[in-house]
């Protein structure tokens, strides 16, 4: 079997590797851009899948990737196309680039994917293509669905796109936000949850510097949960979806149990070891302090994340699995 990927050298990406290449069957074609990128995926890998590992140099935000018509011939047909390359970024002020390389990168990983005539498309999007809605079911969510921001916005459109396609078989993976390995806690630093434990670190070196004892707020609700979901979950039913994922459907890869709020800001609370932090409810953001509004605003783009809970439909991935 022969599978193409789009960010592969990302965290997830190196770990669906790791996954799929126990299939000693299964060749990878990567796509990539940074040699060092490049080299630091292969130093994951276990050099037993080296042999198997062929990359591919190109870039999603240029016209079919950016790959060459030499590559391209030389690239055998592909049984599975895996696009998980995206700009995770929710600031309004990254809208243009959050378009370019969600959608236009999409439609160009598309437009790869026919020209190495792969027979099945996998995209990987995200479970908060929800938006402003309470429940998400395994479907579509419409074009004119409200959102929180312009990278929810962009996957929306982006699957829309791979749902019309009908020049080969296409499904959708909607993680949620994922955090480390529940087994061996490794995880990506660059992810949402560690983005906001960094500008959490910052004001508290703030704090430090000022030999400050007082407290400081976080607002948001506490009762609410956040759909976390660690990422071998997500790694596992990407795996499955290899063999079993069928044509047109949605999968959520969610989690049935999320931890609440208030577990979520103790447990950081406690890794920071960041005592003088607090959570109090937006029915006190009147009482807002000039520090704590700096404080609030290294994670406002995270705040529709923390102020209510989702319902997350996940009957198909349940059935796949």
């Amino acid at each position: 079997m022969n599978i193409f990927l789009t960010g592969a050298t990302g965290f997830v990406g190196a770990e669906l590797i790791q996954s799929l290449a126990k299939d000693l069957h299964k060749h990878f074609y990567v796509l990539y851009r940074s040699n060092h990128k490049k080299m630091l995926l292969l130093e994951k890998l276990d050099p037993s899948f080296h042999s198997r590992i062929h990359f591919v140099y190109g870039d999603i935000t240029n016209e079919c990737c950016d790959v060459n018509d030499h590559d391209i011939n030389n690239i055998p047909q592909i049984d599975k196309f895996y696009h998980l390359a995206a700009l995770v970024k929710f600031n309004f002020e990254l809208a243009d680039e959050l378009y370019h390389i969600n959608y236009i990168g999409t439609k160009h990983a598309l437009d790869l994917a026919e020209r190495l005539q792969t027979k099945h498309f996998l995209y990987v999007s995200t479970a908060y293509t929800v938006g402003k809605k309470d429940k998400a079911e395994e479907t579509l969510h419409s074009l004119e669905s409200p959102t929180h921001n312009p990278y929810e916005a962009t996957k929306i459109k982006a699957e829309h796109i791979v749902a019309q396609c009908t020049t080969m078989a296409t499904s959708i993976i909607r993680p949620a936000i994922i955090i480390g390995d529940s087994k061996t806690g490794e995880a990506d630093s660059n992810f949402t949850l560690y983005g906001f434990m960094k500008a959490l670190k910052v004001f508290k070196r703030k704090v430090q510097r000022q030999q400050d004892n007082n407290s400081y707020r976080l607002f948001g609700d506490a009762s609410h949960s956040s759909n976390f979901v660690p990422v071998d979950y997500v790694v596992d039913v990407l795996t499955v979806a290899c063999d079993y994922a069928e044509n047109h459907k949605i999968y959520h890869a969610t989690n049935n149990n999320p931890p609440s709020n208030d577990f979520i800001f103790q447990t950081i609370k406690h890794h920071l070891d960041f005592h003088q932090l607090e959570v109090a409810p937006l029915t006190e953001i009147n009482t807002i302090t000039d520090d704590e509004r700096v404080l609030n605003s290294f994670i406002d783009v995270f705040a529709p994340y923390f102020s209510k809970s989702i319902e997350f439909n996940d009957d198909n991935t349940a059935a796949m699995m």
